[in-house]
């Protein structure tokens, strides 16, 4: 079973990595005390105080804290060490979640699939005792998870202030899938996720599927994805509004869909060629500002 969550662990700490090295900047840049949280297995806390020992020329003054839950920061100590054990990057261990505390921004990533230190039920504990500060964002692992219940989720993200969410499965060559949650309250974090996500390495024998999607369709990981479920997606929800601006489909595509604003053109543009819609103006190319209508 190990050996099949493997290539699951590997897209999703790419992505973190990724993510954690668009992330970390942006938080020094503008706040004085940041934290991120490991609530995972592996190596995923190593890799992460790697990417934040890279910004030791922007620590000075600031303090990033990584916390690890239920595991000891013994083994991590080492890494810090390796680091130069740059001023303002520190390392602690907490066994409780519900002793853990925060300050300024955080960003926790929580692994609750099978074997994981923490369950299902304590994952959304601690996403709800994280996510009342300012700048709080959350990386969730779950296990597979049927439509509904994503739904579900994303609810619960909604009420505990993270409102940009996206749900994207990772499906392994065997069948085997995880559910990947990423939730903020700034949509410019999640295009930013988003484009991490696709960015990922494409040899880990991993595609991703839409839980939204009733064909299930798996996509290969590519800066050029196929856009087939994206397509079904934006023609029912310009079916469903009879006419709106491509922004207005955009906003969608980022926060409904496992795509990203970008891809909304792509599709709105062939469609448009295709006849499937019509375009004001008819001719140029296709801007945020572009009216499309649907023609049944």
């Amino acid at each position: 079973m190990a050996e099949r969550a493997e290539p699951h662990a590997v897209v999703t700490r790419e992505v973190l990595v990724r993510y954690l090295d668009a992330w970390t900047p942006v938080v020094l840049r503008s706040h004085r005390h940041a934290t991120y949280v490991d609530a995972g297995r592996g190596d995923f806390a190593m890799h992460a105080l790697r990417v934040f020992g890279e910004f030791a020329d922007r620590l000075e003054g600031h303090q990033l804290d990584v916390v690890v839950l239920r595991e000891s920061a013994d083994p991590l100590a080492a890494v810090l060490r390796e680091l130069g054990e740059p001023p303002g990057l520190s390392l602690r261990s907490v066994e409780d979640p519900g002793d853990l505390k925060v300050t300024g921004p955080a960003l926790a990533h929580i692994d609750a699939t099978a074997g994981s230190t923490l369950d299902e039920a304590a994952a959304w504990r601690l996403v709800t005792s994280l996510t009342p500060g300012k700048a709080r964002e959350v990386l969730l692992t779950l296990p597979p998870a049927g439509s509904d219940q994503v739904s579900d989720y994303r609810t619960r993200l909604r009420k505990a202030g993270l409102t940009a969410a996206l749900a994207v499965e990772l499906a392994d060559d065997d069948g085997q899938t995880q559910l990947l949650l990423f939730a903020t309250a700034d949509n410019k974090h999640l295009a930013t996720f988003k484009n991490e996500l696709w960015a990922a390495d494409e040899l880990a024998g991993i595609r991703y599927r839409d839980p939204r999607d009733a064909r299930h369709t798996p996509v290969d990981i590519s800066l050029n994805p196929q856009l087939v479920p994206l397509r079904a997606a934006l023609l029912d929800e310009l079916a469903r509004r009879g006419r709106c601006t491509v922004a207005d489909l955009q906003q969608h595509t980022l926060r409904e869909t496992i795509y990203r604003p970008a891809d909304t053109v792509r599709v709105l543009t062939s469609a448009a060629t295709a006849g499937t819609i019509t375009r004001e103006p008819p001719k140029g190319r296709m801007s945020p500002r572009t009216v499309v209508s649907y023609r049944p």
